[in-house]
C-alpha cells in the first residue's frame, strides 16, 4: 500500500474511532453488507479473518484493511457478484428439490405399497 494511501486510510480509521480488530457485525456495517453475507465472502476467499480460527470460533477483522476494501470499487463489485451468485444458485437448488415446494407446503413422499 503506497503511504500516501496509507495515510489517508489510517485517518480515517482514526476519524471513525475504530479498534485495530473488527468483528462480523462491524465488519459488516463498514463494508455495507448483511452479516451474514460475511460468511459467504469469506467461503469464496473475498475476506480472510485474522489468525487462523477455527470454523465455530468467533472472526475478526483488521479494520484498515476493511477501510481499504470499502475504498476499492472493483472488489465491492466482485463481492457484490459473489452474493448475487450464492443466493441465486441457493434458490435453484430450492426450486429443484422434489422434496419441498415451498417452506409452507413440503411435498412428503409417500411409501409404495407392495402389490399383492
Amino acid at each position: 500500500m503506497p503511504d500516501d494511501l496509507m495515510e489517508a486510510t489510517l485517518a480515517i480509521w482514526a476519524a471513525k474511532n475504530l479498534p485495530a480488530r473488527l468483528h462480523v457485525g462491524a465488519t459488516a456495517r463498514l463494508l455495507a453488507f448483511a452479516e451474514h453475507d460475511i460468511q459467504i465472502l469469506m467461503a469464496v476467499g473475498k475476506l480472510t479473518p485474522l489468525g487462523d480460527p477455527a470454523p465455530n470460533a468467533p472472526k475478526w477483522f483488521a479494520a484498515v484493511e476493511m477501510i481499504r476494501l470499502a475504498g476499492d470499487k472493483d472488489w465491492l463489485r466482485k463481492a457484490t457478484r459473489e452474493i448475487s451468485k450464492y443466493w441465486r444458485h441457493k434458490r435453484e437448488r430450492r426450486q429443484t428439490n422434489p422434496l419441498f415446494e415451498s417452506r409452507s407446503n413440503p411435498v412428503i413422499p409417500q411409501p409404495v405399497q407392495a402389490e399383492s
